[in-house]
């Protein structure tokens, strides 16, 4: 009996063996499958435009906006956006004619498992132009109509207030129904846009940052306190133009922080306070007026903390 007990337990355990081995075997193969397969492949021309323009490109799970190619697939002649080509050495001011390659490949092993690689076959033609009907950005308005519009206060001390408020209301620095993103743009330069629409759109403007020590802050902003609470440290923002030249009169001092709203603090702080002292501009355009003290201040939120 006992021997038959153990030609029984001998067997099971032959078995069992047999059994893990399969599942290993099998376990390699599946490994092996899962790894990183090629699921399309296929070769297409572009157009590239001759300047790049605010777009939105997914990158590990996220997206973001930065300058994107806008590019025409084969004969269209709706300007889309296009990422990176590997391969391709772009020159700003010339109109490109492409073939590139677009392979797909899928890894399971990855955080993002299923991406797109651009790679550069021919260029076809280079041609000194501006691009016609280009459109100034190419974010979609899923994305920028998340964005709040920039909360404008002021305070006033004269003798003839209304009259300063009264202008003040007219007359905003920076339009107070736009979307307000930044990027970053090729170099790795600070950009600042306001997007009402697809053909309106305030700057982009490049961001010259400069740190400023909190005590050269004027004393007239703690009249007009931040409705939240600050972490980062001062800062001036002077906008470029395109030539990078200063745009009389943005330039404005800068508070980072957080909205009063927020319950807690995450990791990256979701506002910018902006702050200009005015009373020298309106002593000036309203001298009867008697202006003592005029601060304005935008609040924009930190675009990078929309989910």
């Amino acid at each position: 009996m006992k021997t038959q007990n153990l030609l029984i337990t001998e067997h099971l355990w032959g078995v069992l063996t047999l059994i893990l081995c399969a599942c290993c075997f099998i376990s390699c193969s599946n490994k092996e499958e899962e790894g990183r397969k090629v699921t399309d492949y296929k070769e297409l021309v572009l157009t590239i435009a001759s300047k790049k323009v605010p777009g939105m490109v997914w990158h590990s799970g996220t997206n973001y906006v930065t300058e994107v190619y806008a590019v025409k697939k084969g004969e269209t002649e709706e300007w889309i956006t296009y990422g990176s080509i590997a391969g391709f050495e772009y020159e700003k001011g010339y109109e490109y004619k492409i073939k590139v390659s677009e392979t797909t490949y899928q890894d399971y092993a990855m955080d993002d498992p299923t991406w797109t690689e651009r790679n550069l076959l021919e260029v076809i033609s280079k041609v000194k132009k501006d691009s016609e009907d280009l459109p100034i950005h190419l974010v979609p308005d899923t994305y920028y109509k998340r964005i709040p519009f920039t909360q404008y206060r002021y305070v006033v001390e004269a003798d003839n207030k209304s009259l300063i408020e009264d202008d003040l209301k007219m007359n905003t620095l920076l339009p107070l129904d736009y979307h307000f993103l930044y990027y970053n743009s090729t170099g790795g330069l600070l950009k600042w846009i306001g997007i009402h629409d697809k053909s309106r759109v305030f700057g982009p403007y490049t961001v010259k940052n400069v740190h400023k020590k909190p005590e050269e802050m004027p004393e007239s902003y703690k009249l007009l306190p931040p409705e939240g609470r600050i972490v980062a440290g001062s800062n001036e923002w002077t906008f470029l133009d395109e030539s990078e030249h200063p745009v009389n009169p943005l330039t404005f001092d800068v508070f980072i922080g957080y909205t009063a709203l927020t319950k807690s603090a995450g990791p990256t702080p979701n506002t910018f306070f902006l702050y200009k002292d005015l009373s020298q501009f309106y002593q000036s355009k309203y001298p009867d007026a008697g202006v003592k003290t005029v601060v304005i201040s935008y609040t924009l939120l930190n675009p990078a903390t929309i989910r």
